[in-house]
């Protein structure tokens, strides 16, 4: 029986590094696993999403599967897996490729920032709500009905602070604790940069850059790696 070493990063997490989105990080760079192995990996671990570092070159080069399928991009997927290079394999980083986009990746004080184009986000729905309270109370039976959707409220308009849940049951993802990607669509959506109060407590920034560009970041903790076995 095989053993896989799986890095944990949570990503997004408040300033007591509490709550965040985990994602699995798996060393590929021996090229050992397939794209079915991946997804494999991917569905037994059952996180949102599980980065793959397929290379360390100058630009290092990831793939990203959640429990049913490869993805372009997923925010808290390339902004962790940014933050792990850097801290834990000790190199330097200004952008990751993955889809045949480079993502730019910048480190300001304690936080760690991506900026992607547009083109490779996933089409989240956007559900905004009249106020935080409605965001929060939502039934299982309202929450099991909805497809990739992105329920949001003001906080406050004014300051661009946003209280905001994501579920994706469709996809494997029955709630969504911090979702990047949709973060920075709805950012370029609103025209204006935000701070979004996440699933439990997830704390995420975002703000639009052009037309075809767009930045999301926050805190990241690493965790303990876990161990998988394969038969």
């Amino acid at each position: 029986m095989d053993t896989l070493n799986v890095n944990i990063a949570k990503v997004f997490v408040d300033d007591k590094g509490e709550f965040g989105n985990p994602v699995g990080i798996v060393l590929n760079e021996n090229k050992q696993f397939s794209d079915e192995q991946k997804q494999q990996v991917a569905t037994k671990l059952n996180f949102s999403e599980t980065v793959f570092i397929d290379s360390l070159e100058k630009t290092p080069i990831v793939s990203i599967f959640n429990p049913q399928h490869k993805v372009k991009f997923a925010g808290h997927a390339v902004l962790g897996t940014a933050y792990f290079i850097k801290h834990s394999l000790d190199k330097d980083i200004d952008s990751i490729k993955c889809w045949d986009e480079n993502v730019a990746a910048r480190f300001e004080e304690d936080k760690t920032y991506v900026t992607a184009p547009l083109s490779i986000m996933p089409a989240w729905n956007y559900e905004q709500l009249d106020s935080t309270n409605q965001v929060e109370r939502l039934s299982k039976e309202e929450i099991t009905q909805k497809k990739h959707v992105f329920v949001w409220a003001w906080i406050d308009e004014i300051k661009g602070l946003i209280r905001a849940r994501t579920f994706a049951p469709d996809w494997g993802i029955p709630e969504d604790q911090a979702n990047g990607s949709g973060s920075i669509l709805l950012a370029t959506k609103l025209k204006k940069q935000i701070e979004i109060l996440h699933g439990q407590g997830s704390v995420i920034y975002a703000r639009p850059i052009g037309s075809n560009l767009a930045e999301v970041g926050g805190l990241v903790k690493l965790g303990k790696k876990i161990e998988l076995r394969n038969k």
